[in-house]
């Protein structure tokens, strides 16, 4: 596991005002939903498109493990339509320096947030890191149809505390969606693909989402092109 728009309109609409409108600044697919809890929202982003890239991590003939940011890589290539598997990432990795090789396979395939960036520009989708981002900014990123990798803590994010480590980011999962009130537009969480759990399109709220990555350096990768194509 280890790797090294404007709101204030929104929240101003008060309880009875109009619906958040689904074409809202947005270029990624919306739709109405039922959040796990029983709230409506309103989600931005082709969720269940991005699922079908999403699996548990460590399919790969390395024996690699570790391999968390390379799974990112993975999806949001295949969001890009560059038809990648976890073998061809991990393989491209190891070729070109861009992962961590240890004597111990099941420990190795770490990457850095930089080389994630890395791996995602030598296959023609352009990327860069972003640091200490908002909840916001993360959000816009996703509506604006971006490719994003963000670094989190495995064990905020499991709530497992087996896996918090030191407490910095120590995990990368791929972030698909954005969940919105359709009242009043405020953030209500986020979907990700989870390479350590093998989940796909799964819901984290936004508290969790908050202390899971803001907190712990609010770090990402994020591509330069969106999934329509645009180039801004």
């Amino acid at each position: 596991m280890a790797f090294e728009m404007p709101p204030g309109a929104w929240h101003d609409v008060p309880p009875d005002g109009p619906p958040f409108p689904l074409e809202a600044d947005t270029d990624v697919p919306t739709r109405l939903e039922t959040l796990p809890d029983g709230r409506e929202s309103v989600t931005f982003g082709d969720v269940a498109r991005a699922a079908e890239f999403g699996h548990r991590q460590g399919d790969n003939s390395f024996g690699f493990c570790q391999d968390c940011g390379l799974c990112s890589c993975e999806t949001v290539l295949n969001q890009f339509d560059v038809p990648v598997t976890e073998q061809d990432v991990v393989a491209f990795a190891v070729a070109n320096g861009l992962c961590d090789v240890q004597s111990d396979a099941a420990g190795s395939g770490g990457t850095t947030l930089e080389q994630q960036a890395e791996i995602l520009r030598r296959h023609d989708v352009p990327a860069h890191v972003e640091a200490g981002q908002s909840m916001e900014d993360l959000a816009g990123f996703v509506e604006q149809g971006r490719g994003v990798i963000i670094g989190a803590n495995a064990g905020v994010l499991w709530n497992d505390a087996n896996a918090y480590g030191d407490g910095y980011p120590n995990h990368a999962v791929t972030v698909t969606g954005v969940a919105r009130d359709p009242g009043t537009g405020d953030l209500q969480g986020f979907y990700v693909n989870d390479s350590g759990t093998g989940a796909a399109g799964q819901f984290v709220a936004a508290p969790l989402m908050n202390d899971a990555w803001l907190t712990v350096g609010g770090a990402c990768v994020v591509t330069d092109v969106t999934q329509s194509g645009d180039n801004r």
